[in-house]
């Protein structure tokens, strides 16, 4: 028996076989053509392109598609139908004389190095879709297929290089109910979707390959993340009581679901979720939960390399929130920084983005890009309930020069007669300290606050949580961040005004009680931990907030970690079973 630790990308059991699937190196021709092959090349990249519209096309019409591969086909549909990506191979065809096989791979290699070169798990998913139709065409073209699916049980469990949403589409058809893989992010649209069709997936295990033999028994524990070869009589019957008890925690999700979000003495706790890309809107539907805490936009920008015009972020933003009404949507304005958006807004390069020309200021040192983002918000408001928050904000004076680009935006969609919500909610982030420390200011000039506790502890502590060689100073409840979150939810109530956490700690079960007892009301978290946290709060009460209310956070590490121990044992169970 041999246990590996990995990633959990998707949730869930599965027992089988492993299935090493094997991915052919597609034969690119590499020759140049004769002028009077031009028309026929021309006609055989025309002819495969409408081929693969019509298999979109027909995919895309079935009544049994899950919202998620709909979603994801839609954006391969795009990619095919790109203009620029057509002119580019054309033109190589008709100028370069090269075949269409190697003008598809050239033009579409270009988008992919781009994507990957920018080393960010947005650009690498979007890598990954063009990748994805680029073999589609080529496939068809050439006439061979990278994947080799012949040969697939229902009982394998495959072990795949680098899933494409296509081939987890694939896997589903087959009834394959979990892969493994060696590389995959936990936000690409293979991970997405492996997720909303309920396929168990573990990833990141160091030289695998090396490890296994085909045919071999496979436990794929997507809960922990972990995988078992060859399982003992132990593990099996741990592996088959685990299967009985995600049931029950199914079971009781599912009540709990119904439930409402409040604490034992009845206080409402407004919980909803983050999300970073559209794919994740029908799993976060399923929630129930009440609105989108924080949408992150980045992925707009990340997912083409040219700037989106206003049209394209309006229809983006209107799917959303008219999805979500009447619940609210709070949209953030973009969160980068210049170095990676080179094509975008050309910078000097930084030796330290992090501390650089980044979030609010970079849209405030390109005007024109935050207006297109806030037209196209504003128009979305007249579909639903919309809420813009501005990152990075060190003080009330970078608030108030957003605003007022706001308020120009508003001024000219009421002159060319656009409907709009005439009361959207401006706030903004408070994760940087001189923000928290100012948050009296803020609170009086917004309409609410949201604490990013991820960037907070960060510039509060000077630490790099990615950083090996200091991740230990990473201390979310350190004495000088709970005394940054106290003084913001306090100044926030002087001026009546609602504050959010939104950041990791209102995730994390060992920080909800806390969170809760220092008197934050409103949770936005990561949508896998949404039920978690709904039942952690079903068991807080006004004991919590007197424990937490009198006490010293002017105090000593240790007296804090007391104090989070304490609050976590009486609120929550540490075997898990809280549920």
């Amino acid at each position: 028996m041999k246990i590996f630790q990995g990633n959990s990308i998707s949730k869930g059991l599965a027992f089988g076989r492993i299935y090493i699937m094997e991915t052919k190196t597609l034969q690119i021709p590499n020759h140049d053509i004769d002028a009077a092959d031009v028309s026929t090349e021309l006609a055989r990249y025309t002819d495969t392109k409408a081929q693969i519209h019509a298999e979109l096309d027909e995919f895309l019409s079935r009544d049994d598609l899950h919202d998620n591969e709909r979603e994801i086909l839609a954006t391969h549909l795009e990619i095919l139908l790109d203009p620029e990506l057509d002119s580019q191979i054309t033109l190589d065809i008709e100028q370069n004389l090269t075949n269409a096989a190697n003008a598809i791979w050239s033009a579409y290699s270009k988008a992919i190095d781009f994507f990957q070169g920018m080393q960010n798990d947005m650009f690498a998913q979007r890598a990954m879709d063009y990748r994805d139709v680029v073999h589609r065409l080529l496939e068809n073209l050439i006439g061979e297929e990278a994947d080799t699916l012949e040969e697939l049980r229902f009982d394998h469990i495959p072990l795949i290089t680098e899933p494409s949403p296509s081939l987890v589409s694939k896997l589903h058809q087959l009834n394959i109910s979990a892969f493994i893989c060696e590389d995959c992010s936990y936000n690409s649209h293979a991970a997405i979707l492996s997720r909303a069709l309920g396929m168990a997936v573990v990833s990141g295990i160091s030289e695998f390959r090396s490890k296994i033999q085909a045919d071999e028994m496979l436990i794929v524990d997507g809960e922990d993340g972990r995988l078992v070869i060859d399982p003992d009589e132990e593990q099996l019957e741990f592996f088959a009581q685990k299967v009985q008890i995600l049931e029950l925690v199914r079971q009781k999700q599912a009540k709990l679901k119904a439930t409402a979000c409040k604490t034992k003495d009845d206080e409402i706790i407004n919980l909803s979720v983050n999300i970073e890309i559209p794919e994740e809107l029908p799993g976060i539907l399923d929630l129930d939960c009440d609105g989108i805490g924080l949408f992150r936009t980045e992925f707009i920008y990340l997912a083409s390399n040219k700037l989106p015009d206003e049209e394209t972020q309006y229809q983006i933003y209107k799917d959303i929130v008219s999805a979500l009404a009447p619940k609210p949507v709070t949209i953030r304005t973009f969160d980068l920084g210049g170095d990676k958006l080179p094509q975008i807004a050309p910078t000097v390069h930084e030796h330290n983005p992090y501390l650089g020309n980044r979030g609010i200021r970079l849209s405030l040192a390109h005007p024109e890009i935050l207006r297109t983002q806030l037209r196209a918000i504003i128009r979305a408001s007249a579909h639903g309930k919309v809420k813009i928050m501005f990152p990075m904000v060190i003080d009330v004076d970078d608030f108030i020069e957003a605003r007022n680009i706001y308020n120009g935006c508003v001024n000219e969609l009421y002159t060319e007669g656009n409907e709009y919500d005439s009361s959207i909610a401006l706030g903004c982030m408070i994760e940087i300290p001189s923000a928290a420390l100012t948050s009296d200011t803020l609170a009086r000039e917004c309409d609410f606050l949201s604490i990013g506790t991820n960037d907070l502890v960060q510039y509060t502590l000077a630490v790099d949580r990615n950083n090996e060689a200091v991740c230990r100073y990473y201390i979310q409840h350190h004495p000088a961040v709970l005394k940054l979150i106290r003084a913001t939810i306090s100044n926030a109530a002087k001026h009546e005004k609602p504050v959010s956490v939104c950041g990791e700690m209102a995730s994390l079960p060992e920080y909800i009680p806390l969170l809760i007892g220092m008197g934050i009301t409103e949770l936005s978290v990561n949508p896998a931990t949404y039920y978690d946290t709904k039942s952690i709060i079903q068991n807080c009460d006004q004991k919590l907030r007197m424990i937490v209310k009198n006490f010293d956070f002017s105090t000593s590490l240790p007296k804090v970690d007391e104090l989070v121990y304490t609050t976590l044992k009486h609120y929550y169970k540490t075997d898990g079973s809280y549920l």
